[in-house]
């Protein structure tokens, strides 16, 4: 073959659509959990020593990674 052409080899391009997909898909996730973590801090407000809550918000556990049938996802997780 020769190689006296004008070819480029074009990197492969992310899709957009896939990458819509993605942050959709952690957005969702991330709503679900915050709406699941309120209902149980809900469901814990009557629970109270010296006017303190007892069942409060903590620190983000470490991220994980959730591979779903395009890609992996990261998710963000609360401490309760």
């Amino acid at each position: 073959m020769d190689n006296n052409h004008n070819v480029t080899k074009l990197h492969k391009l992310e899709n957009p659509l896939n990458e819509l997909l993605k942050q959709g898909a952690q957005q969702l996730l991330a709503q679900a959990i915050e709406a699941e973590i309120q209902s149980l801090l809900d469901n814990f407000k009557s629970l109270q020593t010296n006017e303190r809550m007892r069942v409060v918000r903590n620190v983000h556990l470490p991220k994980r990674y959730l591979q779903t049938r395009l890609y992996a996802i990261t998710v963000k997780i609360l401490k309760v």
